[in-house]
């Protein structure tokens, strides 16, 4: 018996055999080089905590990130901690990359972009967004934009 798409050799993974169709292990390797893409831009873009911090005297947490800036976040402001010991509170790690923040005994987990967005919420997070995204450049944003400029530039609201 012939089956179309399927490698005529098993592929072996470790001590065990498997057979995969070809499309299939194409699709997995488009998908990972996807996400991939997206992770690199997500770091460039997202807040990301390098060290955080449990401050017991103003029962905070300091959240230092990678590009620099620091943040100051009082625990009473994060549901998930009420009622939390400072032990445990000063437990926390940085997860990954720093996209997040964990608490192993409270069994909680943050996303520091999401904090982020609660103290800067609206416009003014939105338009850091923008910003950096606005300085990232391509060759179809410059042949978009060299288009746009022959025609006379963006359209005008009267």
């Amino acid at each position: 018996m012939v089956l179309r798409g399927v490698s005529a050799c098993p592929k072996t993974v470790g001590s065990s055999v498997r057979l995969m169709p070809d499309w299939i292990e194409k699709e997995l390797l488009a998908n990972f080089a996807r996400a991939s893409r997206a992770g690199r831009r997500a770091a460039n873009t997202e807040p990301r905590a390098a060290r955080v911090v449990y401050r017991a005297q103003k029962h905070a947490l300091r959240i230092e990130l990678t590009n620099g800036a620091s943040i100051t976040l009082p625990v009473r402001l994060i549901p998930s901690l009420k009622g939390a010991r400072c032990e445990d509170i000063r437990a926390v790690e940085v997860l990954g990359r720093g996209g997040g923040l964990h608490w192993e005994r409270l069994d909680v987990d943050l996303s520091v972009p999401g904090l982020v967005s609660s103290i800067f919420p609206g416009t003014a997070w939105l338009a850091e967004l923008g910003r950096a995204g606005g300085r990232r450049t391509s060759a179809a944003k410059t042949a978009a934009a060299r288009r746009s400029g022959r025609r006379g530039g963006r359209p005008r609201i009267r």
